[in-house]
């Protein structure tokens, strides 16, 4: 069908820019992690979720609003963009004044100087909303990923050379600043936006309640993200927040790198089928499946692989995150599936309902976390309940997009994920194996990565063993060449 070959082209072009980025980012992050302690990390960390949050204040929304209007003209995204500058220049200033309010909130006033600084990066990140999502638009997905690949080189590169010249966590602080100017620069050059004579809230109109929609769900997804950073920061200190962090960012790598292959085309493809809500369910239930084949395996490789990927990634003196980051695994198949949703309400043009869906697990994950960091005031404890709340979004965030809007039936969602349990019953079982076997000479740092390589071979001959109507095309198309040969 038209739209899959759509959605794996654009996917084939992320895959590859994307999982350049992920090598990139653990070399970068292995180096800092080795010249820069959790504590200087922590400091850092602190700042970012506030400019998270002005991130979404920059937004409001207009991003998916561009892609999903299909009426937009160059006027309407000169005038949106002209609107976005006004915007970044309120915000930075504002950034800029909130940082004596954070540094009062931390008790600390080495928060003045870098939150004055990351103001820059505010700036520039708001400005480059409306060029990239002329991009995304565009389906310049090839584009988008060399852009962000390119920048994140240079920038990772700055940060190491200023760790070793003693910078501390100003080489973050410069990373991000350089970061955001320098992607600006080229989605701006190649998004084609021609700034025209004049200035019309016409186009902004147009699109008010689909984008405040949004704009309200990022703004309550945005403190059920960061809540756990904010109090982690506060209560347990930034030596806690490092740690939490590194658990919290290597979980992630998963879902953001492998989910967003595939996130970022389905919202401009499916968008044009908004009034066929059966197609937007068909073709959607296929990259669940293919997001659960990927997801449940990599949760137990990663729980079980946590000693390995910490001494090799991140050093000895990072051994804490271990435990965290095997809780938070168990949730990195989950999150996977539910992060591709919001493609979804987008697509089917009911960011109403994703507003209501994300309040309601807003809510649940913000109790979670105030009970992990003010009751038990343990990482640990806080990752669990994280876990806990992801699972009750899954159920109830599904309901409401696959009953209420594409209005089709649960039961081929869960009958999907438990035709998935064989392969992953297989796989614990096959690490239970291993590791009664190898748990008394895995020690050297050779032997830790011997030992990764084992546990990344058994995941692949599992889901291949599982799936092979999925790789059989690919088989005997190389088979075929080898006979030709």
């Amino acid at each position: 069908m038209k739209v899959q070959q759509e959605i794996r082209k654009g996917a084939a072009i992320i895959f590859i820019t994307k999982y350049s980025g992920i090598l990139l980012g653990l070399v970068v992050n292995s180096v800092l992690a080795r010249l820069l302690s959790p504590a200087e990390f922590g400091i850092v960390g602190v700042v970012t979720v506030f400019i998270t949050f002005f991130n979404i204040l920059s937004d409001i929304g207009l991003g998916a609003a561009i892609i999903q209007n299909q009426d937009f003209n160059n006027k309407d995204f000169s005038d949106i963009f002209k609107i976005s500058v006004l915007l970044s220049v309120v915000l930075a200033g504002a950034f800029a004044l909130l940082s004596y309010g954070i540094a009062s909130f931390y008790n600390d006033k080495v928060y003045i100087p870098i939150s004055q600084l990351l103001a820059i990066q505010v700036f520039f990140s708001a400005l480059a909303i409306v060029p990239k999502n002329m991009l995304i638009k565009a389906q310049a997905f090839k584009t988008i990923g060399l852009i962000d690949v390119g920048s994140a080189f240079f920038t990772g590169s700055l940060a190491i050379v200023l760790a070793y010249q003693h910078f501390s966590f100003y080489s973050i602080v410069w990373r991000s600043i350089a970061y955001s100017l320098l992607v600006f620069l080229l989605y701006f050059a190649n998004s084609g936006l021609k700034i025209q004579s004049g200035i019309s809230f016409s186009g902004i109109r147009g699109v008010a309640k689909y984008s405040s929609y949004q704009f309200a769900f990022n703004f309550i997804n945005y403190f059920s993200r960061n809540l756990d950073n904010i109090l982690i920061g506060k209560y347990i200190g930034n030596a806690g927040l490092g740690l939490y962090n590194q658990a919290y960012q290597l979980m992630m790598y998963p879902i953001a790198n492998l989910t967003h292959v595939i996130t970022p085309v389905i919202h401009p493809i499916l968008a044009k089928y908004q009034n066929n809500k059966t197609v937007i369910f068909q073709e959607y239930i296929k990259i669940v499946k293919l997001l659960a084949i990927l997801g449940l395996p990599i949760s137990a490789f990663i729980y079980f692989a946590s000693p390995e990927i910490i001494h090799i990634f991140l050093g000895e003196k990072w051994l804490e995150v271990v435990p965290i980051l095997r809780i938070l695994s168990l949730s990195i198949w989950i999150q996977m599936i539910l992060s591709s949703s919001g493609s979804i309400y987008q697509a089917a043009g009911r960011t109403d309902l994703l507003f209501i869906s994300g309040l309601i697990s807003g809510s649940i994950m913000i109790l979670s976390i105030l009970v992990g960091v003010m009751y038990f005031k343990s990482l640990e404890q806080t990752a669990m309940l994280l876990v806990v709340s992801f699972y009750i979004n899954f159920a109830v965030g599904y309901y409401i997009l696959i009953k209420i809007v594409l209005g089709q039936h649960m039961i081929e969602l869960y009958a999907l994920l438990v035709r998935q349990m064989p392969a992953v019953i297989v796989l614990v079982l096959a690490y239970l194996a291993e590791g009664n076997l190898t748990r008394h000479w895995v020690t050297g740092p050779y032997m830790l990565i011997i030992s990764l390589g084992i546990k990344l071979c058994m995941m692949g001959l599992v889901m291949a063993a599982f799936n092979f109507p999925l790789i059989e095309p690919y088989v005997k198309k190389l088979s075929h060449l080898k006979s030709k040969s």
